[in-house]
């Protein structure tokens, strides 16, 4: 796992092909007592979903809007992203997929269906005037775990082994291993040589 400064605020580097896996992301050892948490402050989303392209509001667009609100939107797309994550793993109870439909009806709503330029698919659009909703990075999820859960690419998603990592990533070809060679990867190489000179010495 990787990650990069956006406004003095760590977020994960984008390594899983898909907006909604990189939102899984951003959580780094699913299942570990001490997980690293990216999204820990409503502002967190707001960067995140900028930084990924979901949405072109800048991260001030909600300082007007009451703290509680924000902490509650965040509440929720943490829920959404735990039953996404389990979604892309093939492993969601029923409630986690009614929370993510649930959603993804509200995006669809909230979003104009526009057609493709020169012969491109029509695709959906969150409605530009709803750029000052507290919702909006929430939405934007929704609308990216809806494009992929209907994807061909929901069928091969796999899962880091990195100690502390579990990142989740579209593997098409079924030939990755790591979500980044260069951490992970490198980290795993580095402990079985360490491992192996340990053994090997007198």
């Amino acid at each position: 796992m990787s990650w990069h400064l956006l406004d003095g605020v760590p977020l994960p580097d984008p390594v899983a092909g898909h907006p909604a896996l990189d939102f899984c992301n951003t959580r780094a050892g699913w299942g570990d007592p001490l997980p690293k948490e990216y999204l820990t402050t409503p502002t967190a989303l707001t960067l995140w979903a900028v930084d990924a392209g979901l949405v072109s509001a800048t991260a001030d667009v909600l300082t007007d809007v009451l703290t509680d609100v924000l902490t509650d939107v965040l509440t929720e797309a943490l829920a959404v992203r735990e039953a996404l994550h389990d979604a892309a793993l093939g492993v969601a109870d029923r409630a986690a997929w009614d929370l993510l439909g649930h959603w993804a009806g509200r995006a669809r709503a909230a979003s104009r269906l526009l057609p493709g330029a020169d012969g491109a698919p029509a695709h959906w659009v969150l409605d530009p005037a709803r750029r000052d909703d507290p919702e909006l990075p929430l939405l934007a999820v929704a609308a990216a775990a809806d494009a992929f859960l209907t994807s061909p690419l929901a069928g091969v998603v796999a899962a880091c082994p990195g100690d502390g990592c579990g990142w989740l990533f579209a593997d098409p070809r079924r030939r990755r291993r790591w979500c980044s060679m260069a951490v992970c990867g490198n980290r795993a190489k580095a402990r079985r040589h360490a491992e192996l000179r340990t053994t090997a010495a007198p």
